[in-house]
């Protein structure tokens, strides 16, 4: 009896160990919502398009594209903060110093013909709070209805009432193969477009796998639609615009699209930023293993054991293909943590830190694989038990504490009252 009472407390206490673990914090969400300001919009008026941004949570800066239709609306103002043509809109307000839970920008439109178009958000999208971190985001899609301008019959236009010449036989069809206009939400594109240039060169970040364009034909009933466009792959990808006029004549604008390796785009984002933050890409060159960031590193043996931190044993990590040379603790190999012996280019080998999860490296002082050493993870813990719910957590410890004190009392209260009421039953028996 005595050990299944035991065994139920131990059992009680694992389950309040397991509620008193904090759960990781949910990233705070923003929604971007498009209205359009009227329903009623004619070839040639002006209507606004109102882009808002809100979250539960406050944030300071915004920093996303916005696609249009440019074959049926071109823009026409946005604000300071508002700037694109084409198709492709950039609302850029960074550097805010405040924080809120709403910001309204206000698109102004001119509808230039008859049909739909749509206005949506641009695959990149950022919202983040003065600390820097980044919000969730979701959009809405808007569409907007362009009807044929009203005419009037009080001053009508002599042009417009001239009869028009029948023609002697089948109508003749528009031979017009080619493109008004061409923009592609990208890093570049090389020519400038040219309606008679049929080749380019487009680049685009690493997490690009369907490129994003605007067009306006040359003509109204010219077709065009995009070729090997489905899923863009690391490196070139052959992409053709097939152009068809109204006649049926075909002309193909020839795009080689080169996508980033993940390396490389976090490299060009880094230098974009002018942040400190050490991020890395790696290449080989020569026979070497190279890491390259703000300063280029080359991988090197540890030929004196001694410089290495006590426990830790040689190995290798796999990064971006290259087989890097590492050092790791020989009692936990999968570690987040790992030492690299890197040489700078005028410089002698030192130790640095690599960071599995972040992927970034930093000078090796001793402290955060000391504290690694002893079992706990820094960077768990802070994520974990932040500053402002420490007292909580505190809390419910001791709570948990108290309550298997107060157990343990209790149980030995029972068992005590049954030894003494055994030792009566003994007492008070006739032999």
């Amino acid at each position: 009896m005595k050990r299944r009472i035991v065994f139920g407390v131990m059992l009680f206490v694992f389950f309040m160990g397991l509620f008193l673990i904090p759960g990781e914090a949910q990233a705070a969400s923003a929604m971007v919502e498009f209205t359009a300001s009227t329903s009623g919009i004619s070839a040639g008026s002006e209507f606004t398009v109102v882009c808002r941004v809100t979250s539960s949570e406050v944030f300071s800066d915004v920093d996303m594209k916005v696609l249009y239709d440019a074959s049926i609306m071109e823009f026409v103002s946005g604000g300071s903060k508002v700037s694109g043509e084409n198709g492709i809109l950039q609302i850029s307000s960074t550097g805010n110093e405040d924080e809120v839970k709403k910001r309204t920008y206000s698109l102004r439109f001119k509808a230039l013909k008859a049909g739909v178009g749509a206005i949506e958000m641009g695959k990149r999208m950022t919202v983040k709070n003065l600390e820097g971190d980044p919000f969730s985001v979701s959009s809405n899609r808007v569409t907007v209805t362009v009807a044929e301008p009203e005419t009037s019959e009080e001053t009508p236009d002599p042009a417009a009432v001239t009869p028009a010449p029948v023609p002697a036989g089948m109508p003749s069809l528009s031979t017009n193969n080619k493109l008004k206009s061409l923009r592609f939400d990208c890093l570049s594109m090389t020519p400038k477009f040219d309606t008679n240039v049929l080749e380019y060169t487009v680049k685009v970040d690493c997490d690009t796998n369907l490129l994003y364009f605007n067009y306006v034909a040359a003509h109204n009933k010219a077709a065009v639609r995009i070729k090997n466009n489905e899923e863009l792959l690391l490196g070139e990808n052959d992409v053709r615009i097939v152009v068809t006029a109204e006649s049926g004549d075909k002309r193909v604008y020839k795009l080689k699209v080169i996508k980033e390796s993940e390396s490389e785009t976090r490299v060009r984002e880094q230098q974009e930023k002018g942040k400190s933050d050490i991020t890395f890409s790696v290449y080989e060159k020569e026979g070497s293993i190279f890491i390259q960031n703000q300063y280029q590193f080359q991988v090197v043996d540890v030929k004196d054991d001694s410089i290495l931190p006590s426990g830790y044993v040689k190995t290798s990590v796999d990064l971006e293909g290259k087989n890097v040379t590492a050092y790791t603790m020989e009692n936990d190999l999968d570690n987040n943590y790992l030492l690299m012996y890197l040489k700078g280019t005028d410089t002698e080998p030192v130790l640095y830190q690599y960071d599995r999860m972040e992927r970034t490296v930093q000078r090796y002082t001793g402290t955060m694989t000391q504290k690694v050493n002893k079992g706990g993870n820094v960077a768990q813990e802070k994520e974990l038990i932040p500053k402002t719910g420490a007292w909580l957590y505190a809390a419910l410890v001791s709570m948990a504490v108290i309550i298997l004190i107060l157990l343990i009392v209790i149980l030995n209260m029972v068992l005590r009252r049954k030894l003494g009421r055994g030792k009566r039953e003994l007492d008070d028996m006739d032999f």
